[in-house]
């Protein structure tokens, strides 16, 4: 494999195998693919201008029964290692994330047999009260699914009641 060719085909957004890619990743400086990388971005967002966002990533919970064989991070729900997040530790993060210049917290965790729509709804209203210019950016499909199954409603009806909690 030649490194020079295949970051030409990057550059005309041709498709690059997995092998391929490993290949780049051994055998090609960082400033190329960096550079490559800047070009592709420059075609896709063009000017001078990159932003990033700080955000902070806070587990709601880690008691979970969904049993997914990727996560080194659940504890069973009657697991002795169990929390739920309390509020001064929100706070706390919060704090840090907004002292380093964040605007937004990424809100997620296990799926806890007794953590439903009700308590959801009044962790976002709460953290807005205390926070209003914090983004939440919160609860994945998996969670949204979870707390519909354990309330017993709609998807529609839970994603309109978090979105209330989540606007403030």
């Amino acid at each position: 494999m030649n490194s020079k060719l295949l970051l030409s085909r990057a550059l005309k957004k041709e498709f690059l195998s997995a092998e391929e890619g490993q290949f780049l990743f051994e055998n090609t400086p960082t400033a190329d693919l960096m550079w490559v990388a800047n070009e592709l971005r420059q075609m896709a967002v063009p000017g001078d201008v990159v932003t990033w966002q700080i955000d902070r990533n806070v587990n709601t919970t880690n008691a979970c029964n969904a049993n997914c064989k990727f996560c080194n991070f659940f504890r069973h729900p009657k697991h002795a290692d169990v929390y739920i997040t309390d509020i001064e530790t929100y706070k706390r993060k919060i704090d840090e994330t907004i002292k380093f210049g964040g605007d937004q917290l990424l809100l997620q965790g296990g799926h806890h047999p007794g953590l439903g729509l009700e308590y959801y709804t009044k962790l976002f209203r709460n953290l807005k009260s205390l926070y209003p210019q914090i983004k939440l950016h919160a609860l994945g499909p998996p969670e949204v699914a979870h707390i519909c199954k354990i309330d017993g409603i709609s998807h529609e009806h839970a994603l309109s009641e978090l979105k209330k909690g989540r606007d403030g």
